[in-house]
């Protein structure tokens, strides 16, 4: 019994470090905007929204490394093209750009325009609609 509860105590100060060294290598897939590092983003249990799983702070705007798509944290949403540097270095969402309404996502780029609900993307351009819902996809061409 003894032998268990020293492995016990040695485990329970030892798992900390091997976690946190693990943690801070490299090998993170996303890179929060604000700050510039690479993160582990998890998923608020209460609000929803992106959050850095060593600090546990809320992450508005980050980048996965591997498709190089920048996400919105509160909600998870792709919003390329949708973001601005401000003046003093910080990185916002062009509200111009992108409107968010719950689960629907709006972004308009001048003669391109993507509408997102839930499982649902409708694509606008000069030429042609597309319409994406779940597995089938319908394209019309405006002559």
């Amino acid at each position: 019994m003894k032998n268990f509860q020293l492995f016990l105590k040695k485990a329970l100060v030892v798992s900390p470090l091997i976690a946190f060294a693990a943690c801070s290598g490299n090998d993170a897939k996303f890179k929060n905007l604000a700050s510039g590092e690479k993160v582990y983003i998890i998923k608020d249990s209460i609000s929803g929204e992106a959050i850095d799983s060593i600090t546990r702070e809320p992450v508005l705007l980050y980048v996965n490394l591997d498709t190089k798509d920048t996400i919105y944290g509160k909600t998870g949403q792709i919003v390329n093209n949708s973001v601005i540097r401000t003046e003093d270095g910080a990185y916002l969402v062009d509200e111009t750009k992108l409107q968010i309404n719950g689960n629907e996502i709006n972004i308009g780029n001048g003669d391109v325009k993507i509408k997102v609900d839930g499982d649902e993307m409708k694509i606008k351009t000069d030429e042609k609609k597309i319409k994406i819902d779940g597995n089938e996809k319908k394209v019309k061409y405006d002559n």
